[in-house]
């Protein structure tokens, strides 16, 4: 029997397969909504809360809460990023439309830009010298795209009602200030719902395909940064007919092509900036200015370290910012999203850098406890699985997290640490961890914006 939308929903939204989802993805570490309910408040209504989810879903009288707003940095002179925060009931009922998503249009399910960027490289190196780049940059993607717009596209291929009243209420539902009765949003879909990226992946679905028949070009997309690679005369033709197609058929905008814009033509040998890398023909590597901020980030541990009577927090700040970690089942850190660059010289300036500048504050037994950049390159590249070099904090022991809380919080003695819960210790240790992951995912985040 065919797997049809109507099928899948029928056969997976029950309570059974709900708490699956919850023990899977609603973690007690999740941020908490507008409403101040936690996943354990909760976990312990559990079963009340399938009721009310079930009942509402099925005849359609499902209303998301407003969210809460986050704002994340995206650089100096740069708006912020507003991220939307789900209650965790929300968060729950959007998990399902995403997995739900993801089975009817698997093609679309979101991916790292890893992937994006290694074909890029190649394409990159294989085509003629003669040919050039054509990056294109949506203005505003996220919030320029237009409801009525999404679910035509939808309806194509989804018929089930209550699939459709889900969606079209989640991204209508407002962010950051109280929900009004009959109040929506008409345009935009909120960025950090687990159904955001594969719904902006679904709305520019027929340009992809258009795009994939063009003979003789190389085209890439990654959420709202487009890059095309072709002869000029292709590339020139298509920097004008592609804005206009897509204002006229998904009331989008890009920034204007332009010798220093975001949207650009570069000859291949003149090189281009693309998802935080630069590309020259068979070149690969940091871009100039995701380089140079990492200079400014690490000046400013060091310039803490300066006037600190406890340099351990810093020192253990300096390490986590070179190395990166593995925390709530991702891996983050800069030299993680750098890890295809070629140039390992890079790598090696910024460690003469650190050992410079931190020679100058630290004495020589604290200096050697610094890690490298050039280090961390070749154990994420080569030995990933197996290395401790970057720490795994998903599987840190009760100890481990007492060490680490005594390093981040001094003034924390050894008798208050032990005499937590196992449950407000986590607790502790998540708040600590979570705060200095904060400047991690600020790197990441500056790294290609």
């Amino acid at each position: 029997m065919k797997e049809t939308p109507g099928r899948i929903f029928d056969a997976s939204f029950n309570a059974v397969q709900l708490k699956e989802l919850f023990d899977l993805y609603i973690e007690e570490r999740s941020a908490v909504g507008r409403d101040g309910v936690s996943s354990k408040v909760f976990a312990s209504r559990i079963d009340s809360e399938m009721d009310i989810i079930l009942r509402k879903v099925r005849n359609c009288s499902y209303e998301f809460s407003s969210y809460r707003e986050k704002l994340i940095s995206k650089g100096p002179s740069k708006p912020p990023r507003q991220i939307s925060i789900p209650t965790v009931r929300d968060k729950l009922v959007l998990k399902f439309l995403a997995e739900f998503l993801a089975r009817v249009y698997p093609e679309h399910v979101s991916r790292v830009p890893h992937s994006t960027i290694k074909q890029v490289h190649l394409a990159s190196k294989n085509r003629p010298a003669s040919d050039s780049y054509l990056r294109l940059d949506i203005e505003s993607y996220f919030p320029s795209i237009d409801h009525k717009i999404l679910m035509r596209i939808l309806r194509r291929k989804i018929r089930k009602k209550e699939v459709l009243h889900l969606i079209e209420n989640a991204i209508s539902t407002p962010t950051g200030v109280k929900k009004i009765v009959g109040q929506r949003n008409e345009k935009g879909v909120p960025q950090g719902l687990s159904i955001s990226n594969i719904l902006s992946s679904i709305y520019l679905s027929d340009f992809d395909n258009k795009m994939s028949e063009v003979p003789d070009i190389s085209y890439f997309r990654y959420v709202d940064d487009v890059l095309i690679l072709g002869n000029p005369a292709q590339v020139s033709e298509l920097s004008l007919s592609l804005p206009k197609l897509l204002k006229s058929k998904r009331k989008i905008k890009c920034h204007p092509v332009g010798p220093s814009g975001k949207s650009v033509i570069v000859p291949l040998p003149n090189g281009i900036d693309y998802l935080g890398y630069y590309f020259r023909l068979d070149r690969i590597e940091v871009r100039r200015a995701s380089y140079k901020k990492m200079f400014s980030n690490i000046m400013k541990i060091i310039s803490g370290m300066k006037y600190a009577k406890n340099k351990g927090p810093l020192i253990w700040k300096m390490n986590l910012r070179i190395s990166g970690c593995h925390f709530a089942n991702k891996n983050i850190g800069w030299l993680f999203f750098f890890s295809q660059t070629k140039n390992i010289k890079q790598l090696s300036r910024l460690d003469a850098f650190v050992k410079q500048k931190a020679g100058e504050v630290l004495a020589a037994g604290d200096l050697e406890r610094i890690k490298r950049f050039v280090k961390t390159y070749h154990e994420i590249r080569y030995n990933a699985d197996n290395s401790a070099y970057f720490p795994n904090f998903d599987n840190f022991d009760s100890e481990q997290k007492k060490q680490q809380i005594g390093v981040l919080m001094p003034r924390k003695s050894r008798e208050e640490l032990d005499a937590l819960s196992p449950e407000d210790l986590e607790v502790l240790f998540v708040k600590c961890i979570s705060r200095e992951i904060a400047d991690l995912e600020r790197d990441m985040m500056e790294a290609f914006s």
